[in-house]
């Protein structure tokens, strides 16, 4: 098998070559194609092998052996934590290289070879991988959930240019021939770019009817939990709209920059907050759009010299007009090296804000310690992001809500039971609450869970009431481990 894999891999090459030659490929990558694909392949075998939680020396020959990396087992698992190479937030966002193939089969009128091909590498490499040193099932879910995505994305973009989300293919179809596959593209060919359909996204957006600030600060009250932060949200609302005001009658205003800074553990809303602040401020007249683009490392830092700087300033004009989020910022300067571009992406985001100050406002955030060494890394930081939010940790009658609101999201209640033992859970769970506890991240996998366990339960029934299925009882929740 690992000489059809070593064949596969080498045909994969040849195919980014022809790649480069079509108009799907971005000329501003200073890296050849087959170089970014190779790269792409080795995060992808690292985060199936974090998703147990370890490297092992097999996996780390592996690597060598097909993809010419040699690194040692330390050496991969830095990178990898690093790069934030692993977890769910990797497997949902697909490779950069795989989704040019698929556009580039899209462009010459659903022909799905080349897409299907690249897939099948992914999944026989991934194969390959999770078994050369004993087929773990985590890996493997993890493989498959990736494989998943990537077909998914075919199967959409395929059916997205039948609805022309793509661009009017259809007008053009009787004037284009049908290759057998994109290699025989000219790079003449009409491309569709991902900056385009970003746009066209975008405007799909603004169609909806957007809400009044009236309503926004509603929305903002009705969350549950996060008081204080309440509190400072209203606050510099009142202090935009007082120099709003003083502008207006020609009274001198000083600067003031709103960029700021969002610490405090995972699941306490950060995000949220953040995109309630874009359509609030769009509400007032400060930003153009309003929207939010959410990014972490791995959307700003690039793996070649020249990369990261391309990278940051597509993120920022995508952002531009709403507010750009930047999870784990401190992630970005956590190296410092000759191979580490980081502090690049840092010294570009810097300058973007400072030519954009008036339609575009970002938002660091992450774990209150680190974020504060990220902001003395760099002397700019400091002076840019002087507007502090801390997200406090839930309290039990706020999880309990969480809870509750999700369950009746889904069309479901907790028995009055459920209630107690869950309240009992999370009374628990909060008294001896680890590091970065994950707040309502926590709520939503510990509901997740009950789900499965309801389906199991009542799967083993003969008939089933509406009660039975809108209702979540104690044995849905009492065999939960967190």
């Amino acid at each position: 098998m690992s000489e059809k894999l070593k064949s596969v891999i080498e045909t994969a090459y040849k195919l980014c070559d022809n790649l480069e030659k079509t108009d799907v490929w971005d000329k501003a990558n200073t890296a050849p194609a087959r170089e970014i694909f190779r790269g792409e392949l080795f995060h992808f075998l690292l985060n199936l092998s974090f998703a147990d939680g370890k490297i092992t020396g097999k996996e780390s020959l592996f690597i060598e052996k097909y993809l010419g990396y040699k690194y040692s087992v330390k050496e991969m698992r830095e990178y990898a934590i690093a790069n934030r190479v692993y977890g769910s937030d990797f497997t949902n966002k697909l490779p950069y290289c795989f989704k040019a193939f698929v556009k580039a089969d899209n462009n010459i009128n659903d022909v799905k070879e080349t897409s299907k091909l690249i897939l099948s590498l992914y999944k026989l490499l991934g194969q390959e991988f999770t078994s050369c040193d004993g087929n773990g099932q985590t890996e493997s879910f993890s493989l498959k959930l990736f494989c998943d995505n990537m077909q998914d994305y075919i199967d959409k973009t395929f059916i997205d240019s039948v609805n022309m989300t793509f661009g009017n293919l259809a007008e053009k179809e009787n004037n284009i021939a049908k290759p057998n596959s994109f290699t025989s593209v000219s790079p003449s060919v009409d491309t569709a770019k991902e900056e385009n359909t970003v746009q066209i996204q975008e405007t799909e957006e603004e169609k909806e009817p957007e809400k009044t600030l009236e309503e926004l600060l509603e929305e903002l009250n009705t969350l549950i939990g996060l008081e204080k932060v309440k509190e400072d949200v209203k606050s510099l609302i009142n202090l935009v709209k007082i120099r709003k005001i003083r502008q207006e009658r020609g009274m001198d205003s000083p600067d003031m920059s709103l960029h700021m800074v969002f610490s405090g553990n995972p699941g306490t809303g950060k995000t949220t907050i953040a995109r309630l602040l874009a359509q609030i401020y769009k509400a007032m007249g400060l930003l153009s759009k309003g929207h939010l683009v959410e990014v972490d490392r791995s959307g700003l830092v690039g793996g070649y010299v020249g990369q990261t700087a391309i990278k940051v300033n597509e993120v920022c004009a995508k952002a531009k007009g709403g507010v750009l989020f930047i999870d784990e910022a401190y992630s970005l300067t956590v190296n410092r090296g000759a191979t580490d571009y980081g502090f690049e992406a840092v010294d570009t985001l810097l300058k973007y804000m400072e030519d954009n100050r008036d339609d575009l406002i970002v938002i660091v955030a992450g774990y209150p310690a680190p974020m504060e060494e990220f902001l003395n890394s760099n002397p700019g930081l400091k002076s840019r992001f002087n507007k502090y939010l801390y997200f406090e940790d839930y309290t039990p009658d706020e999880l309990i809500g969480i809870l509750k609101l999700n369950a009746k999201k889904a069309d479901l209640v907790l028995s009055e039971e459920a209630e107690k033992f869950a309240k009992e859970f999370f009374t628990r769970r909060c008294e001896n609450r680890p590091a970065n506890y994950a707040n309502g991240r926590d709520v939503r996998n510990f509901f997740e869970k009950a789900l499965i366990n309801q389906a199991n339960r009542l799967a083993a029934l003969d008939s089933i009431n509406d009660e039975q299925l809108t209702t979540l009882e104690t044995e849905d929740f009492n065999t939960i481990l967190l």
